[in-house]
């Protein structure tokens, strides 16, 4: 009698198959681990918002300098956690809760950076939670927005008047001088 072998049943190979759960698990585990996590970089300004970039690696000089620019400076970078928002809703990367309480951050946006010129951006704000919209954005509609959103995090304060008094080298006495802070 002649038996016609399943082309199904034969494509993998037998010892494969018995090790396919373990070589599951260890894929998991890998993906999971935090050797495979993110780093990022965290900019804070003088009101307390900020910028954090995940990946690292990804942050180019430009995006640097441009965040630099609207007086964000660059204040820690570490090992990205995974969280969600005030409300439990969304997740993504960012820096953990720790960082962010030491800087006394509540509001800051979130930019993925998927190549140098592709970014997605989420808004973490404590009132509305962790906003994560689906759009990609280039580096010149991302240059748009980073200003309009810190405008929005300032509420009706759209640009913030410091107020600084020092020595002034003309005069011996105090002299006060107003300066505007904006994201533009």
């Amino acid at each position: 009698m002649f038996r016609i072998k399943n082309p199904i049943r034969q494509k993998y190979h037998p010892s494969l198959m018995k090790k396919l759960p373990f070589l599951m698990a260890l894929l998991v585990w890998l993906w999971a681990s935090p050797a495979f996590g993110y780093e990022y970089q965290l900019y804070k300004n003088g009101e307390n918002f900020g910028i954090v970039v995940f990946p690292k690696t990804q942050l180019s000089e430009e995006l640097d300098q441009y965040i630099q620019s609207l007086l964000l400076e660059p204040v820690e970078s570490g090992e990205a956690v995974m969280r969600s928002g005030s409300k439990g809703e969304n997740e993504t990367y960012m820096m953990p809760l720790e960082v962010q309480k030491k800087y006394s951050i509540e509001k800051f946006m979130v930019i993925q950076v998927l190549t140098r010129s592709r970014m997605m951006i989420g808004i973490f704000d404590p009132e509305w939670g962790l906003t994560l919209p689906s759009s990609i954005f280039g580096f010149d509609e991302m240059k748009k927005n980073i200003p309009k959103t810190l405008d929005i995090f300032r509420g009706n304060n759209k640009r913030k008047e410091i107020h600084w008094k020092g020595k002034s080298k003309s005069n011996s006495g105090l002299k006060s001088r107003w300066t505007e802070i904006s994201g533009r």
